[in-house]
């Protein structure tokens, strides 16, 4: 599937989103297709690319929303064989590790602002970062850009995060964690801000975007903590 194709596909499946409906939107990938939907009506296979808030639905996605949006299709597309949903084979190491990381994106991810701070080493102070969205195991933040904060590829670094654990009546508790991880990828926002995806050495204890609470009690929720 290549970008143009993907970026019709998106296209067409916002507009042919159901109308009537006041279930959260988000966009899944399933059977090659894309679907605009609520999570109640998507198969148990169907991937999640991306959430739907309501201004995109009339304003459309930004441009680095849209880049984001199209390269996880990209990224779920081309680390799955047709009939399997496995990593395909591959000999090199590196490659592997990759695509591994790449398949654990297929879990649903808490999407989020909060503040976070992450240590490139014991020894150094730590920085300040905020959270976009978590899964249990890894998280995107964005960073400042500075001679002492900045980031690369393949980097090992310290985190300390505050993630809401949800009981069954909708209360919470917001659970710190330290983890160490290795970053991934680096994207450039604007001149002044990074957007880093760390993948964790150790997973978290649950899967925060997938918890058994309604979309809509969780983003309630979440717009109190934001």
């Amino acid at each position: 599937m290549n970008i143009p194709e993907i970026e019709r596909l998106i296209t067409e499946a916002v507009y042919n989103r159901p109308k009537v409906t006041t279930a959260p939107l988000n966009l899944y990938l399933y059977d090659s297709k894309l679907f605009c939907g609520g999570r109640i009506v998507m198969p148990k296979d169907a991937k999640f690319v991306a959430y739907v808030p309501n201004n995109c639905l009339e304003k459309g996605f930004n441009e680095q929303e849209w880049k984001l949006i199209v390269q996880k299709i990209n990224q779920i597309t081309n680390n799955q064989h047709d009939d399997d949903n496995k990593p395909k084979e591959m000999s090199n190491k590196k490659q592997l590790k990759q695509t591994t990381f790449n398949e654990r994106r297929s879990e649903q991810r808490l999407y989020y602002r909060r503040p976070m701070w992450y240590f490139q080493n014991l020894n150094k102070a730590r920085h300040k970062g905020r959270m976009v969205d978590i899964s249990s195991n890894g998280m995107g933040f964005t960073c400042s850009v500075t001679s002492k904060s900045s980031l690369a590829a393949r980097q090992t670094i310290s985190t300390r995060l505050d993630v809401p654990l949800f009981c069954k009546n909708g209360s919470y508790d917001m659970v710190r964690f330290d983890r160490e991880g290795q970053i991934c990828r680096v994207e450039k926002v604007n001149n002044s801000t990074h957007r880093i995806a760390l993948q964790f050495s150790q997973p978290l204890p649950f899967k925060p975007a997938e918890q058994g609470l309604p979309n809509s009690i969780v983003e309630k929720t979440l717009a109190a903590l934001t």
